[in-house]
């Protein structure tokens, strides 16, 4: 009798010992995604003071410059102020349950960041006077590296955004993650991860893969990107040399390639890779251009690999914003924006032979995956 009271009270004893670790679990879950939030949040705060003092220095010289146009919607600034709270909760729970690690929110040098105030302040007028006056190539692309490197297509030889030599200087990638963060308040790395989900939803398994990351800029992505994926190889591209040189020095690791290319004429074999992804290329391609990387993207990729795409917002995903997605091109010089926002997008993978489509939007950013069968 008493061993079977023994044996009730173990059972009882082991019921109470789950129930507890579960609970603790469940609190310290709660408490990783709480600070995870709390220091996104916190980056949200810093780049969007940043932005208000970039936006009331070029006020200050209204004379020679000209702002970005401030928006004054109050439904519209609190749909877009309950999207970044969303996303960075979103964020949180996908570090609190693995599907990336804590580390992509590792903070950057404050003593980098605080360097870099002065020529933010400075390239802000000379972004603001360009808007002004609506220069477009205020900068001569032969005397860059990359122009000797590769050849530069056409389509990108202007100032993107209005910023100081477009894409192809040692300056412009050094400010390019910066302005970016300011120009988002601070979510731009937060959407960009949401990708990676969709990414591993689609794989299906966690094996070693060959990714190919086209138009990787300084590696902002691909820092995130690598440490969440599990790769035997990662071959990172774009077509400016000064922002390859950039993300090269951030990037660690035997495993790594560096490959400067435009991504409509990918120097690789058919079949090479398990992964194709960008982040925020297509909307500063033409039209023809993006169906010609998507055709590359469809060549390279193994049988059953994916192509994977993280890029702007298009017209009517949101319809409350569809006159911020009108006016930004209008404030940040992107020639082919337009005809991105009303892209169909899944037309055109499908017409390059990709199936089993997929798309989601957050925020301000919108997401495919597909697969190569």
């Amino acid at each position: 009798m008493l061993n079977i009271v023994n044996l009730e009270l173990r059972q009882c004893l082991d019921v109470l010992i789950f129930f507890r670790k579960k609970a603790y679990n469940k609190l310290m879950k709660k408490f990783i995604e709480n600070s995870i939030f709390a220091s996104n949040l916190t980056k949200t705060l810093l780049y969007s003071i940043e932005y208000k003092m970039l936006f009331q220095l070029s006020r200050c010289f209204s004379y020679f410059v000209t702002p970005p146009f401030q928006e004054k919607d109050k439904n519209l600034l609190k749909f877009l102020e309950a999207g970044v709270i969303k996303i960075h909760t979103e964020d949180a729970k996908n570090i609190s349950e693995g599907i990336y690690p804590i580390e992509v929110i590792r903070p950057k040098s404050p003593f980098r960041h605080i360097q870099n105030i002065p020529m933010l302040f400075l390239d802000s007028l000379k972004i603001s006077r360009r808007r002004k006056l609506n220069i477009k190539k205020d900068f001569n692309i032969q005397s860059s590296e990359s122009a000797e490197a590769v050849e530069i297509p056409d389509y990108l030889k202007r100032n993107y955004h209005f910023q100081t030599d477009g894409y192809f200087s040692e300056q412009s990638a050094k400010l390019y993650e910066h302005q970016v963060e300011i120009l988002f308040s601070g979510t731009a790395g937060p959407m960009r991860r949401m990708l990676i989900k969709m990414i591993k939803e689609k794989l299906n398994h966690d094996r070693p893969i060959k990714i190919l990351e086209i138009g990787a800029g300084v590696g902002s992505a691909s820092l995130d990107f690598s440490k969440a994926l599990n790769y035997s190889s990662y071959t990172v591209t774009d077509v400016s040399d000064s922002y390859l040189n950039n993300a090269q020095k951030r990037l660690n690791g035997p495993n790594f390639q560096f490959v400067q290319t435009p991504g409509e004429l990918l120097p690789f074999e058919d079949n090479s890779f398990d992964l194709v992804f960008s982040v925020f290329l297509f909307h500063e391609l033409p039209v023809n251009i993006r169906e010609k990387v998507l055709h590359e993207s469809f060549r390279v990729l193994n049988a059953g690999g994916i192509v994977a795409i993280c890029d702007s917002l298009q017209l009517d995903d949101e319809p409350i914003l569809n006159k911020v997605l009108k006016q930004f091109p209008l404030d940040y010089h992107e020639p082919f924006y337009i005809s991105y926002i009303n892209w169909n997008v899944k037309t055109s993978l499908e017409n390059a032979c990709f199936t089993e489509v997929s798309s989601d939007f957050k925020l301000l950013s919108k997401y495919w995956t597909a697969r190569k069968q």
